[in-house]
């Protein structure tokens, strides 16, 4: 193909139109009409087409060639295509090419190469012997497509499949993949592995009062602190919100394992450099595990990493805990309690009971609190700081305290047709309930149902509760109050003063008598029947 000459010359056809070097050597005349359509085909196809002699020096490029890798035909006919080469592939990448096509094979791979700018592209490229008359080969064609953009589309997903777009950090796929290989690499060591399970202490404080921008960037600088806690070849990974995991390998005892904790520690004890001017402080609890004591898997290694990091938060937040099998049975025994609440209400096993409130100069009840107990056929009488949180949990407040207010409204109301007509109900409300947009439905038809007196019902809850959403609240609050429910001289917590930054709160001015959230709704009654006599608690 010696008519691919340096410069690409033109030839005139008998037509009168210019035909480039390859045209001008094939379309005589006499050439066939079918070879004329197949010398066009090479030239105008958007691969680039090489042809090289059977010793591998170029005798012809087409225009796509030039076009992707920047050489003119005549700045590379006659020379190796090696000059394209860009050190990235192995000697034994070109050892398998030749062996290949030498055996009268195709060769197909995608070949990172350099253009003559220097700059490294991606070519999915075809090479084909060429045989002559006498069957051996004379030629060898490449064609290729530039697939750099297809290339680097595809390792931007593989990335974002196996790293966290936020923080850079190997995510939850990838982390169970090193977790795997690390203990597999420890078995047949007979080495340790530790997993150290950190969440940022008061993570969602700050993205709810300073916005996910700045929580973003809290996660950000988290991240670069607990890179410089670890060796390279340890892992660092965001899990996922604001929980990271550390793995350790080759841990030789759990000391060294205590000494990186203590180093977390103390890599969050600065200000971090967000929310300008003064920063902010955050701290971290760690939970570790360690394989094979802890755990022979790595969703076992996780979950027990995870149980000991929320003993770290209970303890105080800002510390670390170490596994330990007695919170393994705890954290079941709160599984099947959930399991089992979940039906308490429809089978009955909730019941109201009452705390009387005495006058002190009359030593009598003016004032009963209706307080929650579960009586679980499976596990016992349940206390409410452990089945209260699972009701806030999994929304079933809701629907246990409208059946609780409703039991209360009418034992009470029992008690005083007994003769105690200005008896008042005190009811804990939990800042889930409060929220619930059907509350002034809930309470007005329970009102109605029973036909208790309004007036003589105090409807409790914290002040956190009121302070989550204060415009909301008062809205709330209002229109309890136009219902007759609430009162300026008793309502929520011993507080002598109105919210010093709401002067127009609805609670402005009142007694508040501020108890503990619905945290004890607590049980149940019967009565002159076993229904409606109320059970006291001094």
């Amino acid at each position: 193909m010696t008519a691919s000459s340096h410069h690409r010359p033109e030839a005139e056809a008998s037509s009168g139109e210019t035909l480039n070097a390859a045209e001008a050597t094939y379309l005589n005349r006499d050439a066939n009409p079918f070879v004329q359509i197949l010398v066009r085909a090479v030239e105008q196809t958007d691969d680039a087409v090489m042809i090289t002699r059977a010793d591998g020096i170029i005798e012809y490029v087409n225009p796509s060639f030039e076009r992707i890798t920047g050489y003119r035909a005549g700045e590379i006919v006659g020379r190796s295509p090696s000059m394209l080469a860009s050190g990235m592939h192995p000697p034994a990448f070109y050892s398998e090419l030749w062996h290949t096509i030498g055996a009268g094979e195709s060769f197909r791979s995608v070949f990172t190469n350099r253009r003559s700018s220097g700059e490294l592209y991606y070519e999915e490229k075809t090479i084909s012997p060429i045989r002559g008359a006498d069957a051996t080969i004379s030629h060898f064609v490449a064609t290729g497509k530039d697939v750099t953009a297809r290339i680097a589309a595809e390792r931007r997903l593989e990335y974002l499949a196996n790293y966290d777009a936020l923080t850079g950090l190997p995510n939850r796929s990838l982390l169970r993949d090193r977790l795997t290989q690390a203990i597999q690499r420890a078995h047949r060591q007979t080495k340790a592995v530790a997993v150290q399970f950190v969440d940022l202490d008061r993570f969602k404080l700050i993205n709810d009062t300073l916005g996910h921008n700045t929580g973003d960037r809290v996660l950000i600088e988290a991240a670069s602190r607990l890179r410089q806690c670890l060796r390279a070849t340890d892992t660092v990974a965001r899990l996922g919100g604001d929980e990271f995991i550390l793995i350790q390998e080759d841990v030789d005892s759990p000391d060294v394992v205590e000494q990186v904790a203590r180093k977390v520690l103390e890599a969050f004890a600065p200000r971090f450099p967000v929310a300008p001017p003064q920063g902010l402080f955050v701290s971290v609890s760690i939970g570790l595990a360690l394989y094979p004591m802890d755990g022979l898997t790595p969703d076992e290694l996780l979950m027990r990493a995870d149980l000991a990091m929320y003993r770290a938060k209970e303890a105080g937040r800002n510390s670390f805990r170490f596994f330990e099998p007695a919170m393994d049975a705890s954290a079941m025994r709160t599984l099947t309690l959930e399991v089992a609440i979940r039906g308490a209400l429809e089978n009955g096993e909730f019941a109201v009971a009452y705390q009387p409130i005495i006058d002190t100069h009359t030593q009598r009840p003016i004032a009963i609190e209706a307080l929650l107990r579960w009586h679980s056929p499976i596990h016992g009488t349940v206390p409410p700081d452990h089945f209260i949180p699972l009701l806030e949990e999994n929304g079933l407040i809701v629907p246990v305290s409208r059946w609780a207010l409703r039991e209360a409204l009418r034992q009470t109301r029992h008690l005083q047709q007994s003769g105690q007509p200005g008896l008042r109900l005190a009811f804990n409300l939990s800042s889930r309930q409060f929220r619930d947009v059907g509350l002034l439905q809930d309470v007005t038809a329970a009102l109605d149902e029973t036909d208790f007196d309004p007036r003589l019902l105090e409807l409790e809850l914290t002040e956190s509760a009121l302070m989550d959403n204060p415009e909301a609240s008062a809205a709330v609050l209002e229109a309890l109050r136009t219902r007759g429910i609430l009162r300026e001289s008793r309502t929520l917590i011993e507080h002598q003063s109105r919210s010093p930054t709401h002067p127009g709160h609805p609670l402005g001015g009142g007694r508040l008598r501020h108890r503990l959230l619905i945290p004890r709704l607590l049980d149940a009654l019967s009565g002159t029947h076993p229904q409606d006599r109320p059970q006291f608690r001094p």
